[in-house]
């Protein structure tokens, strides 16, 4: 199999079967301008310290992050970022020229600008905390902690080893059909790949069904895929950061190939594995996931 993209699929549907979040009131959406045109995120939660999401792919609907934002909305504002590209923000994909690492960066400044905050206090998935880290390693002097849940590496060095897990999770027939839409140039059906992720294939299966499972925007992931391949290394810069991290993986999550990296980046990072989940485990573990995730941010100073 030809190796083409990182990406995620997923979606909120089955968050909110597997576990019931503590019900906020309906998000607020916002939208605010910037360099060619608005983007957007929700706010879930009136009071308390600001955490910010980002999601995965990249080129993945932020939706699927919902049911975390909002149980966290508890004690926290929750804040879900359209990142260019996708969902609310989708018409700031403009042209595509800054459809790249160093322009999502931005982005994620022109939102902490937005919301009056000094630093941020970042929860990325996946591709989104590898954006976490690149914001982190451009300013560091605006980052209050580092959440970063099923990450990729701090270098595109993981990805080989990635997508042999992934392959191994997958049956015959779902490999053939990834490998085909590889090689066609297209991203693989959900169908095919979205079981992968997951601990339990029949739940992988299932959550490939649901409809926010099919909304990876494509130039999205393909840019971002290409730009990071050739742009995307936060080694040297995160080296002896004193910013606190975290990094959380299930016990069969494809990401544990980036896990080494990131032990030796963030050497006094809390760590916490997940028991019988993937790459999302607030879907299929969630009651250690979210004690693991709530405890460490009950543990820093909050931005501000």
């Amino acid at each position: 199999m030809r190796r083409r993209r990182f990406v995620v699929t997923a979606a909120a549907a089955l968050g909110a079967a597997a576990f019931a979040p503590v019900r906020a009131a309906a998000p607020a959406e916002v939208s605010f301008p910037t360099a060619g045109g608005s983007l957007a995120y929700r706010r879930f939660g009136a009071s308390g310290p600001v955490l910010v999401f980002l999601s995965g792919g990249p080129g993945l609907r932020s939706t699927y992050l919902d049911p975390i934002a909002q149980t966290l909305a508890a004690d926290h504002a929750t804040i879900v970022f359209d990142q260019r590209g996708t969902g609310a923000s989708r018409d700031a994909y403009g042209d595509g020229s800054l459809v790249t690492v160093a322009g999502f960066v931005a982005d994620l400044d022109a939102l902490r600008s937005a919301l009056g905050l000094g630093r941020l206090a970042l929860v990325g998935h996946s591709w989104g905390a590898m954006l976490a880290m690149a914001y982190a390693a451009a300013h560091p002097e605006r980052v209050a902690s580092l959440a970063l849940l099923d990450p990729g590496g701090p270098s595109m060095q993981f990805y080989p080893d990635f997508a042999r897990r992934l392959r191994e999770h997958l049956t015959d027939d779902e490999r053939l059909a990834v490998g085909a839409a590889l090689e066609a140039g297209k991203l693989p059906p959900p169908a095919a790949i979205t079981p992968g992720y997951f601990h339990d294939h029949a739940k992988g299966v299932a959550f490939a069904r649901t409809p926010d499972a099919t909304t990876v925007y494509a130039n999205v992931a393909t840019a971002i895929g290409r730009d990071a391949t050739a742009h995307y290394d936060v080694s040297a810069a995160l080296q002896g950061t004193t910013i606190p991290a975290f990094t959380l993986y299930g016990s069969d999550d494809v990401s544990l190939a980036a896990k080494p990296a990131l032990d030796a980046l963030f050497p006094h990072a809390t760590t916490s594995l997940v028991p019988n989940a993937g790459h999302f485990p607030w879907l299929e573990n969630p009651v250690p996931f979210y004690a693991g995730l709530e405890a460490f941010e009950g543990s820093v100073p909050p931005a501000a």
